[in-house]
């Protein structure tokens, strides 16, 4: 009766099948380093952003200037899922972990189209490896 209790345990074992994934995603282009630091408010322009930093991932239009934000996203996924393969395919179990951190680099412009202010939080260095 043991030994048959373990073969079926056994057999179960075997017909499902588990799968586990990893995926890390990083969506838009890292802020560079130096973005700040070309950045004087009062002096550089709307084309001079986009020359440097290329095109915003959003732009704000506001009555008194736009805002340009540039948003770099980095997102970890893990996911491990139980099924029986062969015959119906039917899904048992499916865990999903997902973290999402972001570098955001905001930049007001005036009226005229000149660096009103500009701020920078950063994230991704946060966001740890698996």
């Amino acid at each position: 009766m043991r030994s048959l209790r373990r073969a079926s345990v056994a057999l179960a074992a075997l017909l499902l099948a588990a799968g586990c994934t990893i995926v890390r995603t990083s969506i838009g282009s890292p802020v560079a380093e130096d973005s700040p630091e070309r950045l004087v408010p009062g002096e550089t322009t709307k084309a001079q952003v986009l020359a440097s930093l290329g095109p915003p991932d959003l732009i704000v239009r506001q009555l008194d200037g736009d805002v340009f934000v540039y948003r770099y996203v980095r997102r970890n996924e893990s996911t491990l899922t139980i099924e029986e393969p062969f015959i119906t395919s039917f899904n048992f179990f499916t865990y999903t972990r997902s973290i999402e951190t972001d570098d955001r680099l905001s930049i007001l412009f005036d009226a005229a189209g000149l660096v009103r202010s500009f701020g920078l939080r950063r994230g991704t260095e946060e966001l740890g490896t698996f």
